[in-house]
């Protein structure tokens, strides 16, 4: 809370005026060429930039310093620092599928964190997305604090300060070795700053000390080519940061499958056939709670309780559809 703000919707004819302010007219009166940066980028701490590769390469070239090194060049050869603390960027499509996709991938590495957010299809997500606009109002998000800039830099300075265990080490490597097999070579850059990333995560879940299961991260960091290595880079980096996260995962998939099994074989059928559908969908799951109760015993995880949560009513509403008379 508090923080100065600036966001923009970039297209192809916005122009640099737009996000580091417009020339100053008294100042060219006195032959001197600079910006009036006020509510401006350069002067903002937090940023939104709203389908970011779309704006023009000299918009883009201004920016790549600005998010790297966190100084702005105001046309008068000085470099000030930017009290920029965090710069997110959305866009529907990724460099590569642009017209100077090339030039571009500069920029996109720039984001330490990146995260491709596809359309909701789990039975679940798409309950709560129709959920309010069925009448029911109390899934609406509510926040209930703020954190101020202060508190920001403060977190920062504690996060920097978290040591790596040896193990965390050994994993961090075994996970740029594996990634090398697999044809995804994360630049010096981003290595480097995978170290922070991790220190970041450890320090949000609580610990003291950066372990293993807080490199889970970086499945968001070492990735080049946002095609193909994302998924790649996912299962990599579960396998050997959280080995118990990633059987969690698989079963969830599992039981995705066979909600949208039951829903597309559904069409069509009785409502005796349909009946008999659900009970196949309550065994199923049952199979899947067992699977994971194994998982819960071999290392208790907080996604492995709510894993557990969610089949649970997923096998009480699929109980219900077999137990449905119809009348």
């Amino acid at each position: 809370g508090g923080c100065k703000q600036f966001s923009i919707l970039f297209s192809k004819f916005t122009t640099p005026e737009e996000v580091f302010g417009p020339i100053s007219v008294q100042g060219l009166k006195n032959d001197i060429y600079r910006r009036i940066t006020t509510n401006k980028l350069p002067e903002a701490e937090v940023g939104f930039g709203d389908e970011f590769f779309k704006a023009s390469s000299a918009i883009l070239n201004t920016t790549l310093r600005i998010l790297n090194e966190r100084v702005h060049e105001n046309g008068d050869g000085i470099f000030r620092k930017c009290p920029l603390k965090i710069f997110i960027g959305g866009s529907n499509e990724w460099p590569g599928d642009q017209e100077g996709g090339k030039e571009l991938c500069a920029l996109l590495d720039r984001f330490l964190l990146r995260k491709r957010v596809k359309p909701i299809t789990a039975h679940g997500g798409r309950k709560a997305l129709l959920a309010k606009a069925v009448g029911n109002d109390n899934c609406q998000a509510v926040f209930g604090t703020t954190i101020s800039g202060v508190e920001i830099d403060q977190a920062h300075e504690e996060a920097k300060a978290l040591l790596w265990s040896n193990e965390a080490k050994v994993a961090l490597w075994d996970m740029l070795s594996a990634l090398n097999k697999e044809g995804i070579h994360p630049g010096d850059r981003r290595q480097f700053k995978s170290v922070m990333a991790a220190r970041a995560f450890a320090y949000l879940n609580g610990a003291s000390e950066v372990k293993p299961e807080h490199l889970e991260i970086l499945a968001h960091v070492l990735w080049d080519d946002p095609q193909e290595q994302p998924e790649k880079c996912a299962k990599v980096v579960a396998g050997i940061a959280n080995p118990i996260g990633m059987k969690v995962n698989e079963i969830l998939v599992q039981c995705e499958d066979v909600l949208a099994k039951e829903q597309e074989q559904g069409l069509g059928l009785d409502l005796e056939g349909r009946k008999k559908l659900a009970a196949a969908t309550v065994a199923k799951i049952e199979e899947m709670s067992k699977a994971l109760a194994v998982v819960s015993y071999a290392g208790k995880d907080g996604r492995v309780d709510r894993a557990m949560a969610y089949l649970a009513q997923c096998k009480k509403d699929a109980y219900y559809r077999s137990m449905f008379r119809g009348d």
